[in-house]
C-alpha cells in the first residue's frame, strides 16, 4: 500500500486519486447511458397504422363472374301436360277437336320445346292403340320458346275418325261407337287420360 519510487509518496496517491476518478466518471457515464437508452425504449409510443376503411361497394369492372339471367331448359317436373276434347260426346263421323296445352308450373322462367316434334296426341279405347297425330303425319318442326310461370301454349287437331297404325300402313278402318280417351304428351311428360265417346248418328 506504501508507493515505492523515486517520486514522493504524494505524488503517487494524487495518481492514484485522479485514476480512481477517472474511472468512476467513466462507470457513471456508462450507467447514465444504458439508464437513458432504457428510459427511451420504455416510454416510446408505439406508431398504430390508421385503420383502411374497406368500402361495400363492389368494382362491376374487377374479375367477378356475371349473373346470368337468361332462362334454361325447363324441368320435365316443372311441366304440366293436358290433353282434352271440345265435347265429351260425339256422334260417329263427326270429327273431335283435340286439344294438347303445355303449362310451366315452374316458379321461373325456362325454355321449352312446343312444336310438333316434341308433341302428340293419342286417342286410345280400352287400353288399346287407336290413332296418333304422329303415326301419318310426323314432324321434325321443332319450337322452343321461353315459358314464363303460368305460361300456357295450346296447339289443336281434329282427328277425323280413322284408326291408324305407327308408320302409317293403309288403312280405311273408322273408329266405332265406344268410349275413348286422348293422351297429350310433350317430350317426355304425359298428360292424363281425358275420356270421351262415340255415338250412333240418330
Amino acid at each position: 500500500m506504501q508507493p515505492i519510487g523515486p517520486e514522493s509518496p504524494g505524488v503517487y496517491w494524487v495518481r492514484r486519486a485522479a485514476l480512481l476518478v477517472i474511472v468512476l466518471l467513466l462507470l457513471f457515464g456508462l450507467i447514465w447511458v444504458f439508464r437513458a437508452v432504457t428510459s427511451s425504449s420504455s416510454t416510446e409510443t408505439p406508431i398504430v397504422e390508421p385503420a383502411v376503411a374497406v368500402s361495400e361497394s363492389v368494382d362491376p369492372q374487377v374479375g367477378l363472374t356475371p349473373v346470368t339471367t337468361d332462362p334454361i331448359d325447363c324441368l320435365d317436373s316443372a311441366i304440366l301436360v293436358e290433353g282434352s276434347t271440345d265435347s265429351s260426346t260425339y256422334k260417329v263421323g263427326k270429327e273431335p277437336v283435340l286439344t294438347l296445352t303445355i303449362e310451366n308450373t315452374g316458379s321461373v322462367a325456362c325454355l321449352r320445346d312446343v312444336g310438333p316434334k316434341a308433341n302428340e296426341l293419342e286417342v286410345k279405347s280400352g287400353g288399346y292403340h287407336a290413332w296418333s297425330s304422329d303415326d301419318c303425319s310426323p314432324s321434325k318442326k321443332t319450337k322452343v320458346v321461353t315459358l314464363e310461370p303460368d305460361d300456357r301454349v295450346a296447339s289443336t287437331i281434329e282427328w277425323n275418325g280413322q284408326l291408324s297404325e305407327p308408320g302409317c300402313p293403309e288403312s280405311d278402318k273408322a273408329a266405332k261407337v265406344g268410349r275413348y280417351e286422348v293422351i297429350g304428351r310433350n317430350l317426355d311428360v304425359f298428360s292424363e287420360a281425358t275420356p270421351f265417346a262415340l255415338t250412333k248418328k240418330n
